[in-house]
C-alpha cells in the first residue's frame, strides 16, 4: 500500500530514497512489487529506470542578492531577496519553505524558513527571520547575499482539512509562525472576509502585521496574548469551523486538544536536510514503520 510523499512526481523525484530502496510511494523501489502499487501519478519506477537507475538532480543551493531588509525589532527582520520568477511561482504554494544561510557559512548552518511572501511580478521572495539560536542569529545579522535551497513543500500539515466547505475559518497565529498565512490567503484557501483571526504579536510587531496582513478586515481580527487570554474556548469548540494553528507546537497541541480535532498547523518534524536522509525528523509510526516527517504529511 502506497504512502503519501509531498515530493512525489515533483522536482527531484525519484530522490535518494528511491535510489537506496526506501521510496515512500513506489512499492518496487521499497522492496515490494508493482502488484502492491496503488499510486495514480506518473510511474516513479519508470522514471528511475529512464534516469539510469539513479536519482534525478535534486534541489540546488543558489545565492541571491538581498534587495531590502525590513527591521521590525532587534531580533526580527524580513529579508527581501531578488529571485527568478520561476522560483517565486513555486514558492507561492501554501506550506512552502526553504533552507537559508549566509553565503559564507558552512552547509550545516542552513535553517528551514517558511516563505512569508512570494511576488512573481516583482521577482521577490520575502523571508521572516526571528533570532532564536546560532543559525538564526547569523541570518538576522546578515547584510550580504543569502544562499537558498528549495523550494520544499512540507511546512504545514493538515492542509487537506481546508478543502471542505465550512462557514468560517478560525486562525490562531503567534509570532513568526504566522508566515505561511500569506500564501494561504493568496491561494484562496483562506478568505479573510470569511475568517476570524486571533493574533499574538509577541516576538513580531503591529507594523509587521500591517505590512503583510493589512488586507484582513479589522472587524475580523483580534489581538491577544495566548498565554494570558487563552483561545476563546466557546468559538473554538463550536464545531464546523476550519481551524489553523500557526503557532509553536506548545500552543498548536493545546488548540487541537481544546477543539477536540485536528487542525492545520506547522510541521512538527525537526527539519535538518529536508530530503528524508538525516533522520532528524523521523519517528516510529503505529505499525513500527519509520515515518519521515519532512516527506510525509498527514
Amino acid at each position: 500500500m502506497n504512502k503519501k510523499c509531498v515530493d512525489a512526481g515533483r522536482e527531484g523525484c525519484p530522490c535518494v530514497l528511491a535510489e537506496s530502496g526506501n521510496c515512500m510511494v513506489c512499492s518496487r523501489l521499497s522492496g515490494g512489487s508493482c502488484n502492491d502499487c496503488s499510486w495514480q501519478g506518473v510511474c516513479i519506477y519508470s522514471l528511475f529506470l529512464q534516469n539510469g537507475r539513479k536519482r534525478v538532480s535534486g534541489r540546488r543551493s543558489e545565492v541571491f542578492a538581498v534587495k531590502e531588509i525590513r527591521t521590525y525589532s532587534e531580533d526580527f527582520k524580513v529579508f527581501v531577496l531578488s529571485v527568478p520568477r520561476g522560483l517565486c511561482q513555486r514558492a507561492a504554494r501554501p506550506g512552502s519553505f526553504v533552507f537559508a544561510k549566509r553565503k559564507e557559512d558552512r552547509d550545516w548552518f542552513g535553517m528551514p524558513v517558511s516563505v512569508l511572501k512570494s511576488d512573481p511580478e516583482r521577482q521577490e521572495l520575502h523571508l521572516g527571520i526571528y533570532n532564536c539560536g546560532p543559525k538564526s542569529n547569523n541570518l538576522v545579522m546578515n547584510q550580504g547575499p543569502m544562499e537558498i535551497r528549495g523550494i520544499y513543500y512540507s511546512a504545514l500539515s493538515g492542509l487537506s482539512l481546508l478543502q471542505k466547505v465550512t462557514p468560517r475559518t478560525l486562525v490562531y497565529a503567534k509570532g513568526v509562525a504566522i508566515a505561511p498565512l500569506r500564501n494561504l490567503i493568496d491561494s484562496g484557501l483562506v478568505k479573510p472576509e470569511k475568517a476570524y483571526f486571533y493574533i499574538d504579536i509577541s516576538k513580531v510587531s503591529l507594523d509587521f502585521i500591517k505590512d503583510y496582513f493589512g488586507d484582513i478586515p479589522v472587524d475580523n481580527m483580534e489581538f491577544r496574548e495566548f498565554i494570558i487570554d487563552g483561545f476563546d474556548r466557546k468559538r473554538l469548540t463550536s464545531g464546523s469551523d476550519n481551524i489553523l494553528a500557526l503557532t509553536s507546537p506548545f500552543y498548536s497541541d493545546r488548540i487541537e486538544k481544546t477543539a477536540g480535532r485536528a487542525c492545520v498547523r506547522p510541521n512538527k518534524g525537526n527539519m535538518c536536510c529536508g530530503e528524508g536522509i538525516c533522520g532528524a525528523c523521523t519517528h516510529t509510526g503505529e505499525l513500527g514503520e519509520t515515518v519521515r516527517t519532512c516527506k510525509f504529511i498527514p
